[in-house]
């Protein structure tokens, strides 16, 4: 055997270091794109107080833990969000690196008469591996940023679009319709959609990015790759939408619930000042100092209940309007497609021709 367990724990390692790395310089491309911002200078900085990170708290996972998530100089909270970003490129790579050389490392028998159709084996599976692991990486960035920022930048989708032709052209020897064939499918059917959706709705469905992103998808993955993209993403974002409106809702209900019980404690405050008045009007006003310090404090009291008397009023017309415009919010509020494209993209790459082939002898039965 040409290849050991001892060289596949090696590899295993160094693919997963890889992935740290690359998930670092993800963090930077989702933090500087949208704003702009030059992916290589200025160095990496704390973003509360400004501070250049030095090179020993820059190192993917290990550093976030040692400094327990604070920035060392101003102690301020590091978002979870930038070692998770690593450790999903990483866990991905790896998941990528045991899906196309596991087989070699363990199930490929290798004689004197096979050795050449092993090179080109692996040849083949490292080219897979450079076209799927870019792959991974630009989705991963465009699905952060679509998530935080609602937008997907052109840059990264004709990047995608690009190295799609060219991959499956040069490197992956699929010809030019492959490709072809994937962008136009999924560009085409989408832009339609759109137009259908902002014909009939006058209103944007689905945003320019989206319709960049499948056919960057397409140009991958081709028509195949496109079709279930196309299936398994309004899925998963059919179930991000309900999860969406349950927590929306929550949300809602949580702040009709604050804002009785803020009321409730207005009329209760209410209730004390006019029991105080009374007692000030009980008062001999035989003294004419203490005659006017209760007027004094009766008007004081008066202003006072107006005041809350305003507030009441303010929040029951809040009430109100969270009330009538609750299943507006839910229907109108927009959550970015591009992520759960993102998803089901990613899952093709793992399990798409397996999970195809079952969808096939599942309808010819």
């Amino acid at each position: 055997m040409l290849l050991t367990d001892n060289l596949f724990y090696f590899a295993s390692f160094f693919i997963f270091i890889f992935g740290l790395i690359f998930g670092s310089f993800l963090n930077v491309v989702i933090y500087r794109l949208p704003e702009g911002k030059s992916l290589l200078f200025p160095a990496s900085s704390c973003p509360e107080c400004g501070t250049k990170i030095k090179f020993y708290d820059n190192i993917p996972v290990v550093s976030y833990i040692i400094l327990r998530g604070k920035c060392r100089a101003c102690g301020k909270r590091i978002p979870f969000v930038y070692p998770a970003i690593e450790l999903l490129s990483a866990i991905l790579f790896y998941l990528l690196f045991i899906k196309l050389f596991y087989n070699a490392f363990f199930h490929f028998n290798i004689t004197s008469y096979n050795l050449p159709l092993f090179k080109d084996y692996l040849t083949r599976r490292l080219l897979l591996f450079m076209a799927y692991g870019f792959l991974i990486l630009i989705l991963i960035s465009i699905s952060f940023i679509d998530f935080f920022h609602r937008i997907i930048p052109d840059s990264l989708n004709i990047a995608l679009i690009i190295a799609g032709f060219l991959f499956n052209i040069f490197l992956l020897h699929k010809g030019f319709l492959f490709p072809f064939a994937g962008f136009i499918a999924g560009g085409l059917f989408f832009y339609l959609i759109a137009v259908f959706y902002e014909s009939v709705r006058k209103k944007e469905g689905l945003g320019g990015g989206d319709i960049k992103l499948i056919a960057g998808i397409g140009a991958f993955l081709g028509v195949k790759g496109v079709i279930f993209t196309i299936f398994a993403g309004s899925v998963f974002g059919l179930l991000g939408f309900i999860l969406s409106v349950l927590y929306l809702n929550i949300q809602e209900r949580t702040k009709t619930i604050s804002s009785r019980s803020n009321k409730g404690n207005l009329i209760k405050n209410n209730n004390n000042y006019n029991s105080g008045n009374h007692h000030s009007d009980s008062i001999d006003y035989a003294n004419p100092l203490a005659h006017n310090i209760n007027t004094v404090s009766n008007n004081d009291n008066a202003a006072h209940i107006s005041s809350n008397t305003n507030s009441e009023i303010h929040l029951e017309k809040r009430e109100s309007d969270l009330n009538n415009k609750e299943d507006d919010n839910f229907i109108s509020s927009k959550i970015p497609f591009g992520p759960f494209l993102s998803m089901a993209a990613v899952l093709y790459t793992f399990y798409g021709s397996y999970l195809m082939n079952i969808y096939i002898d599942f309808i010819k039965r």
